[in-house]
């Protein structure tokens, strides 16, 4: 029977850009009754127990070490016999990893926390959706849906403007954090191809190279691999041409059926005022001619919920909504305004490449929005303006933010 089970896990931002490990503790942590710890707390308790490999913010051993330090004890008896006891898992296999998240999340009522975009972020997984529960933790007769994350990017908007006043101690719902915009995104669900595809990826180097991460509970991975997932809705026959608008209105609708979440009170609240607006093409910077739409519902100034779906296929590759329907997620401001705003601006070059003013006469738009995983973007949600400046490169992200390169070889930020 189609199984979904998500668990009540508190969203909190980072506070600053590299405390992804940090923000993932303190919120597994608290749903498990520690209370609200400190960030800068846990971030030194794991940072200085990441000594496996050099480079790391919060390596994998290290968050190992402190969820174990500060885990509470469980409550008697099955399953936890008084203890979580987080474990480290590097897999040799994505499907042996995802389905360690399943197990974790169905049988010991805990979020297990996963390292994603090869070895750059770590990210909160609280729920699943699924054709059937884990019998045990060696099952894989069932087939896996999607994921639902709590993802800690973006940093706090003091993380990244001194200017600001810091943001005040957190607290359970009243912090700010997950309000949408630069206070971050509460209800976000991956479809697992995108899962495959853009998040659990494999480390790409080093001391972990080629291994699937997460920290979770103790029990063995499955011994042996599953029957592959398929996409609950097929993808549309690619002719050539990326979808036009009406289509892809109608397959993020489609895409939302499918994958039961049209069931879930948040989503048909929204879908019952209004409907899916123009569609915002973005291309993907780090793979070839790969291209996905941002399908918002718009309520006045506001986007409440957004889907991704394949620009090619129609595929769904994952949605957000917002706790509040009358609130807004993010925004995604048309490339005219964009083009205004950075036109006059003097932008830094990296390192010592001086100055240069931003020119009408001089600069280039992008036809498309662009997104990669990187420093700059942990979310497919927050694409980028791209403009071109002789041979300077100038990103403008959906948020206003201005970068002059993209990082995406940073471990654990």
């Amino acid at each position: 029977m189609p199984t979904t089970e998500n668990l009540s896990v508190p969203y909190h931002q980072q506070d600053t850009d590299y405390y992804c490990g940090a923000a993932c503790a303190q919120m597994v942590l608290d749903s498990l009754g520690t209370g609200l710890l400190d960030q800068t707390q846990l971030y030194n308790d794991n940072h200085s127990h990441s000594t496996t490999e050099s480079g790391w913010a919060s390596g994998p051993d290290g968050l190992q070490w402190t969820m174990h330090n500060y885990e509470p004890p469980a409550p008697p008896g099955p399953p936890h016999y008084g203890s979580y006891d987080f474990v480290l898992f590097s897999l040799d296999t994505e499907d042996a990893l995802s389905r360690k998240l399943v197990w974790t999340i169905h049988h010991y009522q805990a979020a297990p926390i996963a390292l994603v975009y090869g070895s750059q972020h770590w990210i909160v997984v609280r729920g699943y959706s699924a054709s059937a529960a884990p019998a045990n933790y060696d099952d894989v007769s069932y087939s896996i849906d999607s994921f639902d994350v709590n993802n800690p990017w973006p940093p706090v908007p003091s993380a990244t403007n001194p200017a600001l006043a810091p943001p005040p101690p957190h607290t359970d719902g009243t912090d700010g954090c997950g309000t949408g915009g630069d206070r971050g995104i509460v209800n976000e669900n991956i479809s697992y191809t995108t899962w495959q595809n853009t998040y659990m990826t494999g480390v790409p180097g080093g001391y972990w190279a080629g291994k699937f991460v997460c920290v979770a509970d103790p029990a063995p991975p499955p011994s042996h691999r599953g029957i592959p997932s398929r996409p609950r809705l097929e993808g549309l026959k690619y002719d050539g041409q990326l979808l036009n608008a009406e289509q892809v209105a109608r397959r993020a609708h489609e895409g939302l059926q499918a994958y039961r979440l049209m069931e879930r009170p948040d989503y048909a609240e929204v879908l019952t005022r209004s409907g899916f607006e123009e569609p915002v093409l973005v291309q993907r910077l780090d793979l070839p001619d790969t291209f996905y739409y941002i399908v918002p519902v718009r309520q006045g100034g506001r986007i409440p919920l957004a889907v991704a779906i394949d620009a090619k296929t129609g595929l769904y590759l994952q949605s957000a909504v917002h706790t509040a329907a009358r609130e807004s997620l993010f925004s995604i401001p048309s490339q005219e305004e964009v083009a205004r705003s950075i036109v006059g601006m003097t932008v830094q070059l990296p390192g010592f490449g001086g100055r240069i003013p931003v020119r009408r006469e001089a600069v280039c738009q992008f036809p498309t929005l662009v997104w990669r995983p990187c420093r700059e973007s942990l979310s497919p949600f927050f694409p980028f303006s791209l403009f071109t400046v002789g041979s300077d490169h100038i990103y403008v992200r959906s948020d206003g933010a201005v970068f002059t390169a993209l990082h995406y070889t940073d471990r654990g930020i």
